[in-house]
């Protein structure tokens, strides 16, 4: 399911404290950042280690770097706190994210997959962890298409 149909899903950041973050975890990555950060925020699974602690899953985009039509995407994880932010992915996406239509706590479906040219790209299971391996979440004529040609 895209999220609404919308063109755009991700809202620009406005909180100081959270683009500090963002720029905080990419930073000790290694990867360096405009600060122009749009994100889109869904709660997860909380891990069999930590059952009742919350999980948020975070795409987050630097839309200061576009290369072509897809940014420098990334996924963080985070508790209750937004700023406490892990980096667990990152790849070059579009600005529409799909969501899985049953939110199920299984590590073999994806949870949030982001456009990628004709195709998408799953970001994350339910528990946050990277997915880029699962099947993404785009449902229409090319990915079908794709699918038909085996690529």
């Amino acid at each position: 399911m895209s999220l609404n149909d919308e063109a755009d899903t991700y809202r620009l950041v406005r909180q100081e404290d959270v683009v500090q973050a963002y720029t905080e975890a990419l930073t000790a990555a290694g990867i360096s950042t405009t600060g122009n950060l749009f994100a889109f925020n869904i709660k997860g699974c909380s891990p069999k280690k930590a059952p009742g602690e919350p999980l948020y899953i975070h795409a987050v985009q630097d839309r200061g770097q576009p290369r072509g039509s897809e940014y420098p995407t990334f996924v963080f994880t985070t508790g209750l706190n937004r700023t406490d932010a892990s980096l667990m992915f990152r790849t070059f996406a579009g600005k529409q994210l799909y969501l899985s239509e049953v939110i199920s706590c299984e590590k073999t479906q994806c949870l949030l997959s982001a456009k990628t040219g004709f195709s998408d790209v799953c970001l994350s299971d339910p528990f946050g962890n990277p997915a880029p391996d699962l099947q993404g979440l785009r449902k229409d004529f090319w990915t079908d298409l794709l699918g038909w040609l085996g690529l």
